[in-house]
């Protein structure tokens, strides 16, 4: 596959409905070569839009480096789809060509049933074993084992020697001296190497000013390291021993530092540490629900000093008291589907062309948090008005439909902004907030009004 091809360069509605047509005429060799045109980043987005079987199919016409960068691009999700059904030696032959981090960090986001079947037949597996003892979010599960080191008495035309004869994917932008203890204490810059006399030791010419991490460190203080001194690349060593164990490089650092972001983004949300859009409607609506469950008492906390202060309302006008938490929650629920719908439209996950199936998911979540929190809300106006089953309902049903409005509010106005060249993340906060004080308290109040109406 070029490696100059364009992010996303032609995934639109027409591009992925010509795949699918394709898929159903069965014309494999046109697909072969449709799929070869493009990226790897962008077949493993475009593997998003179809079903596990399809997924599978097309995987399955990759050449066997190209199945293996795909593995790593794609979402954990279809990872798992993919591993799940494709042919194990088709399997084999991807996860043969990655380094033993990307093996390690594929496999290690499987189930172990599913971990087991991918390790089975690869030569590196003892390897990937050492490497998925890491906690991932640690220095030591960054870290790759395929770079050079060198003890300092050898030549630099030793250490050219050593590092041509090394393995294609090893990295050598540093050389990395060891003592006897295999503890490292210098640097050899490649160009540095490349430039010295050939028979100057290593170790007269190594920058001594290194820095190393511990395996245990957490990875956001790695990216911190690496970030403060400028470096392409730190060595990993054992917290007990300092023996290097292996080195991590600037670009899985960064990768590192996206993902500590896009989870704190999400968390600060109420949302999933992982990307919400690659998880199944059921499991992000768990992944919301229990906060959205704790900003209910504090609306109903209003609720009820309204009430201390000599506010107790009956019939239609009670629905006032409920009032706080419909805001509260439109609010909650709206931000959580603009934040998902803000990052996807940065990373390129959401596109235009997928805009229908990104809203009806969020649909899909909002239905399910918003029988939840609705039957709470109900249970609640049932417990404090008299045990009026009728009330209870008008409630629930509300509360429902206003959080409906407020997933649908927050998922549009991203894609709307984004669609006429406005940023979202700039515009979609005052717009979203505006609009869910509005239509939520209209939705709530108008259509509670009219049910407690026809309950009589």
């Amino acid at each position: 596959m070029p490696d100059s091809s364009p992010p996303n360069p032609t995934l639109d509605v027409a591009f992925v409905a010509g795949i699918r047509r394709l898929l159903e005429e069965g014309r494999r060799e046109e697909l072969a070569r449709r799929l070869d045109n493009l990226h790897p980043s962008d077949v493993a987005d475009l593997l998003g839009d179809f079903s596990t079987d399809e997924k599978v199919a097309l995987f399955s016409l990759l050449e066997a480096d190209d199945a293996a960068d795909v593995l790593v691009e794609t979402d954990a999700e279809t990872r798992e789809d993919i591993i799940e059904s494709v042919q194990p030696e088709k399997l084999r032959t991807a996860l043969a060509q990655l380094e033993p981090d990307e093996a390690a960090d594929v496999i290690g986001e499987l189930e172990p049933r599913e971990a087991a079947k991918a390790l089975a037949g690869l030569e590196d597996r003892d390897e990937i074993k050492r490497l998925l003892e890491y906690p991932p979010d640690t220095a030591g599960g960054l870290m790759t084992t395929e770079f050079v080191v060198l003890p300092a008495n050898i030549t630099c035309r030793e250490a050219v020697d050593r590092a041509s004869g090394a393995s294609e994917t090893t990295h050598r932008n540093y050389l990395y001296i060891i003592d006897e203890a295999s503890r490292p204490i210098g640097r050899l810059p490649i160009e540095r190497l490349i430039f010295s006399s050939p028979d100057t030791p290593v170790g007269t010419v190594m920058e001594t000013d290194l820095h190393a991490v511990p395996t245990d460190m957490d990875r956001e203080q790695v990216a911190e390291v690496v970030r403060r001194y400028d470096l392409l690349s730190v060595p990993a060593v054992d917290p007990a021993t300092g023996a290097v164990q292996g080195i991590i490089t600037i670009d899985d650092v960064l990768d590192a530092a996206d993902e500590e972001a896009a989870e704190d983004m999400y968390r600060m949300a109420g949302t999933a540490a992982r990307d919400p859009l690659h998880m199944s409607i059921g499991r992000r609506a768990i992944a919301r629900l229990p906060w959205l469950l704790i900003t209910l008492a504090p609306g109903f906390l209003v609720g009820q000093i309204m009430r201390w202060l000599g506010y107790d309302p009956g019939g239609t006008t009670a629905l006032l008291l409920f009032v706080p938490v419909m805001i509260e929650m439109a609010g909650n629920v709206s931000l959580q589907s603009s934040t998902v719908m803000v990052r996807g439209l940065a990373m390129g996950d959401v596109r235009l062309g997928r805009a229908g199936s990104v809203l009806a998911n969020e649909i899909g979540v909002a239905v399910l948090v918003g029988l939840v929190c609705g039957l709470v809300s109900g249970l609640v106006g049932y417990v404090f008005f008299g045990h009026d089953i009728g009330f209870a309902v008008v409630v629930a049903f509300s509360m429902l439909c206003g959080i409906l409005s407020a997933a649908v509010t927050g998922t549009v106005i991203p894609l709307a902004c984004n669609r006429v060249g406005v940023d979202p993340a700039l515009a979609s906060g005052p717009f979203v907030t505006s609009l869910n004080d509005i239509t939520g308290t209209l939705i709530y109040l108008g259509l509670g009004a009219r049910l407690l109406h026809l309950f009589g």
